[in-house]
C-alpha cells in the first residue's frame, strides 16, 4: 500500500497554517518541523518511511511554504506559539516532536513553553551557536531584493549548491523557489534563532531528548555542547551526511527516530 500524504490548512489566531499529514496508523503523532527556508516538503520521503510507525504531521512554519506570514520582526516564541495553536486545532493533545535546524529551535521553544505537550524531542542540527558563528552568519544575511537579470535566483542557487555540491537538482530547485517565496521571513527567522536563549531552554527540559547531526552538517559543532545542557539527553552522528540529511539519507533519519520514539 502506497503512503498517501494529504495536505490541508488549519486556522490559528495569526492566520492559516499549511500542513502535510500521513495518518495511516493511530497514536500520538510525530510532528516534523523544517529548516529555513524550506517547508514540510523536505519531509515527504521521511513521512513515507515512517507511515507504519507513527501518524506524521509536517506544518509549514509561518511565512514559509504555504503558511501565512507573521509581521516582521518575529521571535522563535512567536513561531512556536502559532504552530502549537495549529496542532491544537488539529486535535493534537500531545506529540513526539522532531526539528531540523530552525525547526530544532522552534521545537525546543514549544517543548519549553508547553510542558506536557511534547513526550519526546529529537533535534537534528541543534542551533547552539557561538558568537563567532552568529557573526559569520549575520554577515551573509541580506534584505530580499529582486534583480532584473535574475541574479537573486542564481545567487541563492549557488549558496545552496555550496552547502551540498551533490544535492539533486530537483531539491536545489525546490529550495531556491521556497527561499524566494519566503522573502524577508528567511532573514527574520535567522535573527530570531540568534536571539533565542536556546541553551537555557535545553537545560530546563525534563523529557528525553535526542540530539543528532549529519557528520558534515553545518551545525555539527553544536551537537556535544547541546548534549551537555540536557538532563536526559543522548546523541547520534549520521555518517557522511550533510545539512540536507532528511532529503539525502531519510532511511538513516527514519531508523534513528523509530528507535528513539518507540522507546516511549
Amino acid at each position: 500500500m502506497l503512503a498517501t500524504i494529504r495536505k490541508g490548512y488549519v486556522d490559528t489566531p495569526a492566520g492559516q497554517v499549511h500542513y502535510r499529514a500521513l495518518l495511516r496508523v493511530a497514536g500520538p503523532p510525530l510532528v516534523l518541523l523544517h529548516q529555513t527556508a524550506s517547508s514540510g516538503a523536505m519531509f515527504e520521503r521521511l513521512m513515507a518511511l515512517l507511515a507504519d510507525d507513527f501518524p506524521t504531521l509536517a506544518p509549514d512554519t509561518p511565512g514559509f511554504g504555504a503558511s501565512d506570514p507573521l509581521p516582521l520582526p518575529f521571535t522563535v516564541a512567536d513561531l512556536a506559539e502559532v504552530l502549537h495553536a495549529a496542532l491544537t486545532a488539529l486535535g493534537v493533545a500531545e506529540c513526539f516532536l522532531f526539528g531540523h535546524h530552525t525547526g530544532a529551535a522552534i521545537a525546543v521553544q514549544m517543548a519549553h513553553d508547553h510542558p506536557g505537550f511534547v513526550r519526546r524531542l529529537a533535534l537534528s542540527g541543534p542551533p547552539l551557536l557561538g558568537p563567532e558563528q552568529v557573526a559569520a552568519l549575520l554577515a551573509t544575511l541580506q534584505p530580499f531584493t529582486e534583480a532584473e537579470d535574475g541574479s537573486h535566483l542564481t545567487q541563492t542557487w549557488a549558496r545552496i549548491r555550496r552547502r551540498d555540491p551533490e544535492l539533486p537538482l530537483s531539491i536545489v530547485q525546490r529550495e531556491v523557489l521556497l527561499t524566494q517565496w519566503a522573502r524577508d521571513a528567511a532573514s527574520a527567522a535567522y535573527h530570531a534563532v540568534f536571539a533565542q536563549p536556546f541553551a537555557e531552554q535545553l537545560a530546563a527540559l525534563d523529557i528525553p531528548v535526542l540530539v543528532m547531526a549529519g557528520e558534515r552538517d553545518t551545525l555539527r559543532a553544536g551537537l556535544e555542547p547541546s548534549l551537555a545542557h540536557l538532563r536526559r539527553g543522548q546523541a547520534l552522528v549520521i555518517p557522511d551526511a550533510g545539512p540536507y540529511v532528511c532529503d539525502r539519507q531519510p532511511e538513516a533519519v527514519a531508523a534513528a527516530l523509530r528507535r528513539f520514539f518507540r522507546a516511549a
